[in-house]
């Protein structure tokens, strides 16, 4: 590293994992994580399961109440949640 250019570890660990091809990866597994922060706890109970396969976020709800919920606000869902990571990572949610 050049001297005076100080990096933080979050753009260290940014850098190596853009350096393996691994960033994506990384972002998409972060999605799940901050789920329950963006949707609210009562959701996030509701919610059976989520993954995330090429930029789609898979996810299915006990609830059909919840279901309908995140269906009429999908588009602000995937807007919430990529300005969340920093990075277009959501393309699309599937709701099952």
């Amino acid at each position: 590293m050049k001297e005076g250019k100080t990096k933080t570890i979050d753009e260290l660990v940014e850098q190596v994992l853009r350096n393996m091809g691994l960033e994506q990866k990384y972002k998409e597994y972060e999605v799940s994580q901050i789920w329950p922060e963006v949707v609210g706890q009562m959701i996030a109970l509701r919610t059976k399961s989520i993954k995330v396969v090429d930029g789609i976020l898979f996810v299915s709800f006990d609830s059909a109440v919840v279901r309908n919920e995140i269906l009429m606000v999908k588009e602000g869902l995937v807007r919430a949640l990529n300005d969340r990571v920093g990075k277009k990572v959501i393309k699309d949610i599937v709701i099952r």
